[in-house]
């Protein structure tokens, strides 16, 4: 119990050192554990319209300059892993991030502009917020959630029913489309 006590205030103290300073200009870069979830359905539409929940994670980092207190841009990679469907993400991305100072209170949006290099290829678009903990001269902790939009590609097939009571598949074309993820973010910056 003594230990508990002692780790939680250590925590405190760390976390009212964190008052709120600006990014200092030049190089940054960040690294982030990136974490989505989204609901899909599963089955074939009109035979099994089932709904699962895949929930994907793993790491990006994206390295670039801050120009000024405000502004960041720079370029990143992603990679996610879904061990359910044993389905890999991997992405390459422009990155334009903003940080805002309110006193004490340092919030950011950030927008990620890429392209998804698996399922076919697609654009790859997510905007984020959050907030930033400063942790010394140059470091930060970020908290972000936002939107993930994933294009991707699929095979169309025609089912249809055999005599002797089998189904038959028969490819007839490929389509894009794009998929929504909920997404959350902790990482550094430095």
């Amino acid at each position: 119990m003594h230990r508990l006590i002692t780790s939680i205030a250590a925590l405190l103290l760390v976390f009212a050192g964190m008052a709120a300073r600006q990014p200092e200009r030049g190089y940054r870069g960040f690294f982030d554990w990136s974490n989505s979830l989204r609901s899909d359905r599963i089955g074939f539409t009109g035979l099994d319209d089932s709904r699962t929940t895949l929930f994907y994670t793993g790491f990006d980092t994206s390295h670039g300059m801050q120009f000024n207190p405000w502004l960041y841009a720079g370029g990143g990679l992603e990679f996610l892993h879904c061990s359910k469907d044993d389905t890999n993400h991997f992405r390459p991305f422009a990155h334009v991030r903003t940080d805002l100072l309110f006193g004490k209170f340092s919030p950011f949006a950030s927008l990620r502009l890429g392209y998804n290099l698996t399922n076919g290829g697609g654009v790859y678009f997510s905007p984020e917020i959050g907030y930033r903990f400063n942790w010394g001269r140059k470091t930060g902790i970020n908290i972000g959630a936002g939107l993930t939009l994933q294009g991707y590609k699929i095979d169309v097939y025609d089912i249809s029913m055999l005599p002797e009571g089998y189904l038959s598949y028969e490819y007839t074309h490929s389509e894009r489309r794009c998929r929504a993820y909920f997404s959350f973010r902790v990482g550094i910056d430095f």
